[in-house]
Protein backbone atom coordinates (compact mmCIF):
# COMPACT_ATOMS: atom_id res chain seq x y z
CA UNK A 1 0.00 0.00 0.00
CA UNK A 2 2.82 2.38 0.86
CA UNK A 3 4.53 1.75 -2.46
CA UNK A 4 1.34 2.55 -4.37
CA UNK A 5 0.99 5.82 -2.45
CA UNK A 6 4.60 6.70 -3.26
CA UNK A 7 4.07 5.99 -6.95
CA UNK A 8 0.97 8.20 -6.94
CA UNK A 9 2.87 11.04 -5.26
CA UNK A 10 5.73 10.70 -7.73
CA UNK A 11 3.31 10.79 -10.65
CA UNK A 12 1.52 13.86 -9.25
CA UNK A 13 4.83 15.67 -8.74
CA UNK A 14 5.85 14.79 -12.30
CA UNK A 15 2.59 16.14 -13.69
CA UNK A 16 2.97 19.34 -11.68
CA UNK A 17 6.53 19.73 -12.95
CA UNK A 18 5.43 19.27 -16.56
CA UNK A 19 2.66 21.84 -16.15
CA UNK A 20 5.12 24.32 -14.69
CA UNK A 21 7.56 23.80 -17.55
CA UNK A 22 4.78 24.19 -20.12
CA UNK A 23 3.65 27.44 -18.48
CA UNK A 24 7.22 28.76 -18.45
CA UNK A 25 7.65 27.89 -22.13
CA UNK A 26 4.37 29.62 -22.99
CA UNK A 27 5.42 32.72 -21.09
CA UNK A 28 8.76 32.75 -22.87
CA UNK A 29 7.08 32.52 -26.29
CA UNK A 30 4.72 35.35 -25.39
CA UNK A 31 7.63 37.50 -24.16
CA UNK A 32 9.56 36.79 -27.35
CA UNK A 33 6.59 37.73 -29.53
CA UNK A 34 5.97 40.93 -27.55
CA UNK A 35 9.64 41.90 -27.61
CA UNK A 36 9.76 41.39 -31.37
CA UNK A 37 6.69 43.58 -31.87
CA UNK A 38 8.13 46.31 -29.64
CA UNK A 39 11.48 46.29 -31.46
CA UNK A 40 9.72 46.45 -34.83
CA UNK A 41 7.64 49.38 -33.59
CA UNK A 42 10.78 51.20 -32.44
CA UNK A 43 9.72 51.23 -28.79
CA UNK A 44 12.54 48.97 -27.64
CA UNK A 45 16.06 48.28 -28.82
CA UNK A 46 17.56 44.81 -29.00
CA UNK A 47 19.98 45.86 -26.26
CA UNK A 48 17.05 46.57 -23.93
CA UNK A 49 15.17 43.31 -24.55
CA UNK A 50 16.84 41.31 -21.77
CA UNK A 51 16.33 44.16 -19.31
CA UNK A 52 12.57 44.27 -19.85
CA UNK A 53 12.05 40.56 -20.63
CA UNK A 54 14.18 38.64 -18.11
CA UNK A 55 12.79 35.29 -19.26
CA UNK A 56 14.65 35.71 -22.56
CA UNK A 57 18.24 34.52 -22.86
CA UNK A 58 21.04 35.99 -24.99
CA UNK A 59 20.34 33.21 -27.50
CA UNK A 60 16.70 34.31 -27.68
CA UNK A 61 17.83 37.87 -28.40
CA UNK A 62 20.08 36.56 -31.19
CA UNK A 63 17.07 34.72 -32.65
CA UNK A 64 15.05 37.95 -32.48
CA UNK A 65 17.86 39.77 -34.28
CA UNK A 66 17.92 37.10 -37.00
CA UNK A 67 14.13 37.33 -37.40
CA UNK A 68 14.40 41.10 -37.74
CA UNK A 69 17.11 40.77 -40.39
CA UNK A 70 15.04 38.26 -42.35
CA UNK A 71 11.98 40.50 -42.34
CA UNK A 72 13.89 43.46 -43.82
Amino acid sequence: MLAMYDEKEILLEYIESERYEAAQEGEKKADKRTALQMVKAGRLSLDEVMQFFPSLTPDDVKELQEELLQSV
